[in-house]
């Protein structure tokens, strides 16, 4: 019954979006979506293993990744609609991010405001305010190096830092400040970490520092504010996004994260370094390597380091233009037995992930 509502909902966003599509050639608002499936091959052959979270259960075979569980099986990971209102000097914006699937279940799996907002991604209004703008609903966190919507990522699997260092989304309200050509401030004030309704009575609240050049781009961002139910104790996050281009065709990525919750007595921390070549117009190779400490077992739910390496090919799928191919090849392993049911300490994987933008 469950499957059938999903395939039911898929339906309702897709038709959803091509009649707004089609009335968006005479107005000014923007349609567009996509659709995101894989097929994973774990030569750890895994067992399965149910997470029974508080709004979603999931069934799990390879671990310590984010929504690309299951293994031996094409399924659909993420399917998304997008309307957009852009922003001007004299209007507001405005955006609404309509999703379904196993990525934003996992996503919202313990919002204490309940299922109905695994469908409902972002939806904020943005709106000239000084010299700057402000934002005010739901969004995406400015965390990470990496993003939700795998075909925004250099790799088709997540890194260990966005699936366990980072929050996914928040509610509230950002004000975003450029500064001169180069850089731009924002200050933040959400209810929390994965939190459309909060679960205790503090707000969390930060700062991010933004510089992009044509040498080199750099990303400081800290959140702080108590998180656990029921707690005032709070909880602090410090990530760094530097990229820079080696040349034409070569750009490298450093991403670091350092978390420490006061409440749950934890710290995790963790560095990933990715490269990126561009082997032409639309073929493009990276190289990703990442460590993870996850010194309580607070995160992942085990004390453990855990690292990781992947390479990705990224080329256009044959039938459609825009559509994306990621064929990848990944290991893990830790210093814990983690994998396979808690019985093996590493896992190597072959994933063919399929992006079809409409």
């Amino acid at each position: 019954m469950l499957r059938r509502w999903q395939h039911l909902g898929l339906a309702v966003l897709i038709a959803f979006g091509t009649a707004i599509a089609q009335e968006s050639k005479e107005t000014q608002w923007r349609i567009s979506g996509f659709v995101d499936g894989y097929f994973a091959y774990n030569t750890a052959h895994p067992v399965t293993t149910v997470i029974n979270a508080p709004n979603y259960t999931f069934k799990v075979e390879n671990a310590l990744h984010n929504f690309a569980f299951r293994n031996r099986r094409p399924r659909l990971q993420l399917a998304e609609i997008v309307l957009e209102r852009p922003m001007t000097e004299k209007r507001f914006g405005f955006r609404l991010d309509l999703d379904a699937g196993t990525t934003t279940k996992w996503v919202h799996q313990a919002e204490p405001a309940g299922r109905s907002w695994a469908y409902v991604q972002q939806a904020f209004v943005s709106v000239p305010l000084g010299k700057g703008y402000l934002d005010m609903g739901k969004f995406v966190t400015h965390h990470g190096a990496e993003v939700i919507e795998s075909k925004d990522n250099w790799n088709y699997s997540r890194s260990l830092l966005f699936a366990w260092a980072i929050p996914y989304y928040h509610t509230g309200i950002r004000y975003w400040l450029p500064m001169g050509k180069t850089d731009k401030l924002c200050l933040h004030l959400y209810q929390g970490w994965n939190v459309v309704e909060d679960n205790n009575r503090s707000k969390s609240i930060g700062l991010m520092w933004q510089r992009s050049t044509d040498k080199y781009g750099v990303t400081l961002n800290y959140t702080g504010g108590a998180e656990l139910p029921n707690s005032s104790r709070l909880r602090h996050l410090l990530d760094v996004v530097f990229t820079k281009p080696l040349n034409a065709k070569d750009t490298l990525m450093l991403n670091a994260d350092w978390a420490r919750d006061n409440a749950a007595d934890a710290s995790w921390y963790g560095l990933a370094v990715y490269w990126r070549r561009q082997l032409n117009a639309n073929h493009a190779l990276t190289l990703r390597a990442e460590i993870f400490r996850d010194a309580d077992g607070f995160a992942t739910g085990a004390v453990q380091t855990a690292k990781e390496i992947t390479l990705t090919y990224e080329v256009p799928a044959l039938w459609q233009r825009g559509a994306l191919l990621r064929l990848e090849v990944r290991h893990d392993f830790s210093d814990a037995a983690v994998f396979d049911g808690g019985t093996k300490r590493q896992q190597t994987l072959f994933i063919v992930g399929l992006l079809q933008p409409f």
